[in-house]
């Protein structure tokens, strides 16, 4: 028995955790290492991906308990030497990994995966897959304080941007994503630029003769509904015609009196990408008597004037001035839309 006792003195023994070989192992979890009775820990090391660890410890303590700043996806190796009383030293090592670090998979816009260069609506619904569960994700939109997505219970890998977070129509955002897992890994925050697609301009121009009056509005975009664009103009002038097309408006009228003021406005317009009139637009519409007109009229008629009052960032046209379809189109026309309007 005395044999046996001496032995187990003689031959220190101990047991490190996390144990050789596990992976997935928490990044909250602590490094512990717990020699056998009367044994010294002499030295202890601890490497992350090969690089060492600052590590503090008592040399007298037989046993040791540590927290360190683990990330995701390392690799983490410990070194133990330790004596026994009579001076015998044995080395012991443990290798385990961490969980892996949480991955944006995939960004969806409105049910579809952002392609590279996608511009985005003004009111997207922005989806996030992950690799793993959440249990929270945020974004930070320009630097802002950070806005919490809604985790979807059900599949707690997918997280969506609240409804009530806007962007500005024709801006460069820089979208920053954070969050953690389930398994405590977290997210490095990852920078996305989103481009949002420009706000809807109506480019307008008027001609008339002889009290009869010609409005056309050209789009930058195809509308989304054109009956809802209709629907949404009001105007002063009597017994109006109005044709709503794909990317157009035409607005015929007769019987004006020319010694009177019209005007004609549309309160919102949405275009097939999202984008939206940001503000009602108004024009106005004066005729005067202006003999060099005779020119271009078949009567001494009248020469229009549009005016527009948006955040649209339409500009005025006279009706004799404006844009035609052989010269091109007028300044400020997105380059993304042909001229002229299908």
């Amino acid at each position: 028995m005395a044999l046996l006792v001496c032995l187990w003195l003689a031959v220190p023994t101990v047991a490190i955790s996390p144990g050789d070989s596990l992976s997935g192992i928490p990044l909250n979890q602590s490094v512990s290492i717990s020699s056998s009775a009367f044994a010294t820990i002499g030295k202890i090391a601890v490497y992350a991906d090969g690089q060492p660890l600052a590590l503090e410890y008592n040399l007298d303590s037989g046993d040791l308990t540590r927290d360190f700043d683990l990330k995701p996806g390392q690799t983490i190796r410990v070194e133990a030497k330790i004596s026994s009383p009579i001076g015998l030293t044995r080395e012991f090592t443990s290798t385990f990994t961490t969980v892996e670090p949480v991955i944006v998979a995939d960004i969806s816009v409105n049910g579809s995966r952002l392609q590279p260069g996608q511009k985005i609506p003004p009111q997207p619904t922005l989806t996030f897959s992950f690799n793993k569960p959440l249990n929270q994700a945020a974004i930070s939109l320009d630097g802002s304080e950070a806005i919490d997505l809604q985790i979807n219970p059900e599949n707690p890998t997918v997280a969506t941007l609240p409804p009530t977070v806007s962007f500005k129509q024709g801006a460069t955002h820089l979208l920053k994503i954070m969050g953690t897992a389930v398994d405590s890994a977290t997210l490095e925050p990852r920078e996305v630029r989103a481009v949002v697609v420009k706000p809807v301009s109506l480019y307008g121009n008027v001609s008339g003769t002889d009290g009869q009056v010609k409005v056309e509005l050209d789009s930058s975009i195809a509308f989304a509904n054109p009956e809802a664009v209709k629907a949404a103009l009001e105007t002063t002038l009597p017994n109006p015609n109005i044709s709503v097309e794909k990317q157009k408006i035409i607005i015929t009228c007769a019987s004006l009196d020319p010694n009177s003021d019209y005007t004609i406005r549309l309160m919102g317009a949405e275009g097939i990408d999202g984008s939206f009139l940001e503000a009602p637009l108004t024009m106005s519409i004066k005729f005067q008597t202006d003999p060099s007109s005779v020119a271009t009229t078949e009567s001494s008629g009248y020469r229009g004037y549009v005016y527009t009052t948006s955040g649209s960032g339409s500009g005025s046209a006279p009706a004799t001035g404006g844009t035609s379809a052989d010269s091109g189109p007028p300044p400020g026309w997105p380059p993304c839309c042909p001229w002229p309007p299908q």
